[in-house]
């Protein structure tokens, strides 16, 4: 069974019970081969390449030396570089950029320094003006002391297995000559630990260009198999997602749990998204959803997306290994269950199973290659409250007019449940204002989220929608 085939087998209400029409899935498209040429085509070896030259620069640390060739963070970036400028003299529709800025007068960066998120832009049908899909780690390590930039910082899980991961990525669907109707972003962001300072001036400055990132997909520590308490676990990953603070209809602020929506901000339904993609179609690897924006004193470069409004997630390995993040690299004698034994500290390459980091990465390539080909989101979507009824009725813009849609998705789930329980068809339409009636579904019990599907049966990213009149 094909991708995009497999993408309509979630169970689907009867017509009897709802009173609603289902219909026949979409042939699939020639674009389920095209994802599988991209999944197949990631390498365990190739991240395990990349890893390891990453860790070979010593340190990464954001005021490190920028003139050697062979340590600091400034060979480390015109390496990533490098790496990107060979995938686009084999594809050219892949473009690589810097987004290099200058940061003073900021904690934990006492001098002016250049700062530099290198990335490469697969671009698609739709221009620069169409939806964007980010993939991204940060390149840049640190040991114990967050001041010092001389010391031997490898940084191999943290986060050279991020950025190894979305420089893979970006070599697998350019090899792969995947064409997206959406543009696609491999990043490799500055100045994470001291701040998110890359990811920030980034997603600040997509937000004064009113580029439409429709999902952020950030890898943060996406390497060891092994946590710190002896549990071994490979075939999982986390993913953080924030929830909604508040809700603006109109002009005015809701709380959101005043309308039962605090689990379905647009960085849930993302989440959730992930996970039903990788049920379908990579099967052996589970997503763990933990609806909270990042672990406890810790945070990530998805959280600058969140801030300026975009949707934004984080991929973290199930059990991590404290011994192996934040430390200078050495060998201690420390007592365990009353034996003394000599413990490895430090961020070093034999943590890392590239193995593991392929895995996550086919994840997060499978979501960027679905979001990709999928239609645009309904707009302008609202769940109609104008009235005392027994059932739900939803209105929604078509800007589409039927252009490449089969319909739209109105998914459900009882207010109590963290993921959709299942789904009602609703036929493509010509009109310009789709409106449809649920009639034996209150909407005082049940959370609904409305995606597009389009004729090749690839679907956009549910969206809650608000209540409105």
């Amino acid at each position: 069974m094909h991708l995009i085939t497999k993408l309509f087998t979630l169970t689907v209400l009867s017509a009897s019970l709802l009173g609603a029409q289902t219909v026949p899935a979409p042939q699939a498209g020639s674009a389920d081969s095209r994802i599988e040429e991209v999944l197949s085509t990631i390498s365990p070896d190739s991240i395990r390449s990349f890893d390891n030259t990453l860790a070979g620069f010593g340190t990464r640390h954001t005021t490190s030396d920028t003139t050697s060739n062979t340590r600091g963070i400034g060979a480390a970036r015109r390496w990533i570089y490098s790496k990107f400028a060979s995938f686009a003299r084999n594809n050219r529709d892949f473009a690589v950029h810097e987004d290099r800025f200058v940061l003073s007068n900021v904690p934990l960066i006492t001098r002016p320094t250049v700062l530099v998120n290198v990335y490469g832009i697969l671009r698609g049908k739709e221009g620069v003006n169409g939806r964007y899909i980010v993939i991204s780690g940060h390149y840049d390590s640190r040991c114990t002391d967050i001041m010092n930039d001389t010391s031997d910082a490898p940084g191999a899980d943290d986060d050279g297995s991020g950025s190894s991961l979305a420089i893979e990525a970006a070599r697998a669907f350019t090899a792969a000559h995947f064409q997206p109707d959406a543009n696609i972003i491999f990043i490799c962001f500055a100045g994470e630990e001291e701040g998110l300072y890359g990811s920030e001036h980034f997603a600040m400055e997509a937000r004064k260009k009113n580029m439409n990132i429709i999902a952020e997909l950030n890898n943060d520590i996406v390497g060891a198999i092994r946590g710190g308490n002896g549990v071994v676990e490979s075939n999982m990953v986390r993913v953080f997602s924030q929830g909604y603070k508040e809700i603006k209809i109109g002009n005015r602020e809701v709380n959101p749990e005043v309308i039962g929506y605090e689990n379905d901000s647009p960085s849930r339904e993302l989440a959730r998204y992930i996970r039903a993609a990788g049920e379908k179609f990579l099967p052996t690897f589970h997503t763990t959803l933990i609806f909270r924006q990042d672990r406890f004193l810790r945070g990530g470069d998805h959280a600058s997306f969140n801030k300026y409004g975009y949707a934004g997630v984080r991929f973290t390995e199930p059990n991590e290994d404290y011994h192996h993040q934040h430390q200078n690299v050495r060998v201690a004698d420390e007592m365990v269950n009353g034996k003394e034994v000599k413990v490895q500290y430090g961020d070093l390459p034999r943590y890392v199973d590239s193995a593991y980091v392929a895995r996550v990465c086919r994840m997060n390539s499978l979501t960027a290659a679905l979001l990709s080909i999928s239609p645009p989101a309904p707009t302008d979507d609202i769940m109609l409250v104008d009235k005392l009824e027994y059932g739900s009725r939803f209105r929604w813009d078509n800007p589409q007019r039927g252009k490449d849609i089969a319909g739209w998705k109105i998914y459900y789930r009882k207010s109590a449940q963290p993921e959709w329980a299942g789904y009602v068809f609703v036929n493509s339409s010509t009109d310009p204002v789709v409106n449809y009636d649920l009639t034996t579904m209150s909407k005082d019990d049940y959370i609904f989220g409305i995606a597009a599907v389009g004729t090749n049966g690839a679907e956009s990213i549910p969206e809650a929608p608000l209540p409105g009149r």
